[in-house]
Formats: structure tokens, sequence, C-alpha cells
């Protein structure tokens, strides 16, 4: 059994373990461009602006994070800030069969990242799902998503942590009816009059087994002074 964040469909609009199967295939006429450009857009520290005029303006941007980048400028903006850090990237890019599902022109890439530091040493390797959807009249990349690990980001990264560390739901603060009753049931004990002189009526008592005797008290516990 496949855990529940796994079997959550993916921008492929299948499950991540099922889009990681899918064949590859050549590059079509009006792809292989593209594909080039992207290589460069992830590789180079000073990508062409070509690069980026394969970007709608209305393109939006969605990050394994979760966070959202409208248009050209912002998307370049994005990349900079992302993966600037490291000196040297490289990509290792795979052509995906695109599911039957999805609109035509869309393209299925499979990415493996690695990052490295001054001193060559890679940092991280990051394996994504990347599906980019194409306007029918130019061709150019309406929508970008990448998903690391081929699983749907549903939020934020900041926001799902904060989740993970306090997770707070709508029906904590609600009682259900059998801890209602158990409390009604302790209420009433409660409530429920308690003998305040347990020796009351021992006066009383050993003049109805003694007659004659003196009562030596006709007050109670309550009475009494300490």
């Amino acid at each position: 059994m496949f855990h529940a964040s796994n079997t959550r469909l993916n921008a492929a609009g299948l499950a991540p373990e099922h889009s990681k199967l899918l064949p590859e295939r050549q590059p079509k006429d009006d792809e292989a461009n593209l594909l080039q450009s992207l290589h460069q857009l992830y590789t180079s520290a000073t990508p062409s602006d070509e690069c980026f005029s394969i970007f709608a303006n209305e393109a939006i941007l969605t990050l394994p994070s979760g966070d959202v980048v409208v248009g050209p400028n912002g998307i370049k903006s994005k990349f900079s800030e992302l993966l600037s850090s490291y000196t040297s990237r490289t990509l290792r890019q795979r052509l995906l069969v695109t599911p039957e599902s999805l609109p035509h022109r869309t393209i299925v890439l499979d990415h493996m990242l690695s990052l490295s530091s001054d001193d060559g040493e890679t940092v991280k390797t990051v394996h994504s799902l990347v599906v980019i959807k194409r306007k029918a009249q130019d061709g150019k990349i309406s929508s970008f998503t990448e998903e690391e690990g081929h699983r749907k980001a549903t939020a934020p990264l900041a926001a799902r942590a904060a989740a993970a560390n306090s997770f707070y739901s709508p029906t904590d603060a609600q009682m259900s009816p059998v801890s209602s009753k158990l409390n009604l049931a302790k209420r009433k004990h409660h409530m429920k009059a308690k003998p305040t002189a347990l020796f009351a009526n021992r006066s009383g008592l050993r003049q109805a087994i003694i007659p004659g005797s003196p009562a030596q008290s006709t007050g109670t516990n309550a009475d009494m002074e300490f």
C-alpha cells in the first residue's frame, strides 16, 4: 500500500510512482529549441534573454515549495534567487511520453539537477517532474510546474512546516457525545449533597441506647469552632 501523499495525483495527472515510469521519447521539431533554453536556464550562471522568451507574458511558474510566480521577469528573478548560490549546476533532462489526459503540446520532463559548491562538491541533487503547457497560437509556455520527487505540493513550504509542527482541527474544541455524557454525570455527582456531620446524631443514639443519659451536644460538626 502506498502512502497517502504518494497517491495524490501530480501535474502529469498520475501518481508519482507511475509518472516516474513513463518512457522517454524524442523531441518534436518545435520542442528542441525550447528544451535547450530550459537546460541553459537551469545550468548557466548567466542565461540569455532567449531563455526567457519562451515564456508567455502571462506564464505561471509553480515551484516545488508551492510558491507561484507570474511572467518572464518574475520567473527570471526567481530562478536567479534559487540557483545563484550554486556555482556549478548539472542537469540530466529526460523528455517523457505525454499522458493522453493532458492537453495537446504539453511537455513532460524528468529532471535530475545536481547543485555544487565552490569546491566542486555536490551539495544536493533534486529529482523533479516538470510539466509544461504551451499556448496553441505561438507555442510559448503558459504554465510551468515543477514538483520535487514527482509529488504535488499542496501549500507553500513554510505553511506545510507550520502545519506539521502544530496541527489544529476545528473539531478539536468539540466534544463527542460519549465525553459530553460522561462530563455531565461527573458534574451531577459532585453537585450531590455531602454529609456535613458524620457524628451529628451520636448523642441521640446514646440516649436511645441508655435512657436518661445526658445529651453531650446538640450541635453538628458544622457548628464546631476550631
